[in-house]
């Protein structure tokens, strides 16, 4: 029996996809019989109710958050060799930073291939 996707725990889900931490820490568990039972988003989703168009949008604001790490990893730096800023500061901010982007490149890898399937197939 192929079971369907339950819309809640989908948002949820492409909301921890996406970074939206906010939706995921706030989400209390729901209790379900299912093995992989996920929270359930309790703050407001800007959710459009069109999936592509949500997942652009969270994916354009997630690569948003890198670019300002990036920034953040980078002013670190320069703090660093000023002075004012210690080492471990710094080495933090870019092991983020570098875990964020290679998350990115990959994420953006695996939709293009997936939109790459998905108008290869035949119907």
């Amino acid at each position: 029996m192929v079971e369907g996707i339950d819309p809640v725990n989908a948002s949820l889900r492409l909301a921890q996809l996406l970074g939206e931490d906010e939706v995921v820490a706030q989400a209390p568990l729901v209790p379900s019989t299912a093995p992989s039972a996920a929270p359930v988003p309790t703050s407001k989703s800007n959710f459009s109710g069109n999936p592509f168009e949500d997942v652009l949008a969270k994916a354009i604001e997630s690569l948003e958050k890198v670019s300002k790490t990036e920034i953040y990893a980078n002013e670190l730096v320069d703090k660093f060799v000023r002075g004012e800023a210690e080492l471990q500061e710094v080495m933090v901010a870019q092991a983020k930073m570098s875990i964020m982007v290679q998350l990115a490149v990959t994420t953006v890898n695996a939709a293009v291939t997936t939109f790459k399937e998905i108008t290869q197939m035949q119907v």
